[in-house]
């Protein structure tokens, strides 16, 4: 129970670039956005898990693509070292460095590499490239789909991104600046708590599952920066995840969120699974 405004409520769903400017020393949080003391160290081990067990569903790299992975693991390094109380890995031989990093943070790390136009084009004379992933906590897409792919393929089943995204996108890349720190979020819901989601499941939410704690709230808080020595950009996204019935007794926070259902595209409303929430969250409000 908490009278906090909702993270939908202060995000809301419209699709924009929404950055901010980040402080080096929170690039990679230790803490948890709704206070789960433990979700660092479980991620962290659960990552592990599926890396030795399902290693070539979560990572993939493009041959070319280890100095900038080298320079993203240097850099995490020196972060935790600085930041945190130091973190660091046993042996492991022969791995991509980005593998490596993406071991010692609940992050999942992505380099997206330029890549010249052949034919210029609005934006920048770059497309953006996924070359190197590591991605244990994929929210409804698959890494093999993607790796080698430039942004606007990348997010081709985003409603509304290339229409409204895919220029500013690709300039925002081409432009940024050594240094800077931006970070953005967004939301999405789903049955459960599982972290490794590569394909949305499509039952219907039942009224048990929201008293049961069982519908989730899925946030993202990605950062963007780009590598000094490669040029590279390196994404980061830190999955959090708590039940929406924390807002239950919050004052209007989930007609608030029936609301934001109704009034989006039917593409979004697809994409977003919406039908398969509303009922549910419709009925919890009369209880």
């Amino acid at each position: 129970m908490t009278n906090e405004q909702a993270p939908w409520q202060k995000l809301g769903y419209k699709l924009t670039l929404g950055l901010r400017s980040r402080a080096e020393a929170e690039w990679l949080p230790a803490d948890d956005l709704f206070g789960d003391t433990v979700a660092r160290n479980w991620q962290i081990r659960l990552k592990a898990n599926l890396l030795a067990n399902h290693h070539t569903r979560v990572f993939a790299s493009k041959s070319g693509s280890e100095v900038a992975g080298s320079e993203a693991l240097n850099m995490v390094k020196m972060h935790l070292k600085t930041y945190h109380s130091g973190v660091f890995l046993s042996a492991t031989e022969g791995l991509h460095p980005l593998d490596l990093a993406g071991r010692l943070v609940p992050e999942d790390l992505l380099l997206l590499a330029p890549n010249h136009r052949s034919n210029g084009g609005l934006g920048g004379d770059f497309d953006w490239c996924l070359v190197a992933a590591s991605v244990c906590f994929p929210a409804h897409w698959v890494l093999a789909e993607k790796i080698g792919e430039p942004l606007t393929a990348i997010h081709a089943p985003v409603p509304h991104y290339s229409e409204r995204l895919a220029t500013p996108m690709d300039r925002f890349f081409t432009n940024m600046k050594i240094g800077p720190i931006s970070t953005r979020m967004n939301w999405s819901l789903q049955l459960g708590d599982d972290l490794f989601t590569p394909y949305r499941g499509e039952r219907k939410a039942r009224l048990e599952d929201v008293f049961n704690e069982q519908i989730y709230l899925r946030v993202e808080n990605q950062t963007l920066r780009k590598l000094p020595q490669t040029n590279h950009v390196l994404f980061t996204i830190r999955t959090h995840m708590v039940p929406i019935a924390r807002w239950n007794n919050t004052p209007g926070a989930i007609k608030s969120l029936l609301d934001m259902l109704g009034e989006m595209s039917v593409e979004t409303r697809h994409y977003k699974g919406a039908h398969l929430y509303e009922d549910a969250l419709r009925q919890s409000l009369v209880k």
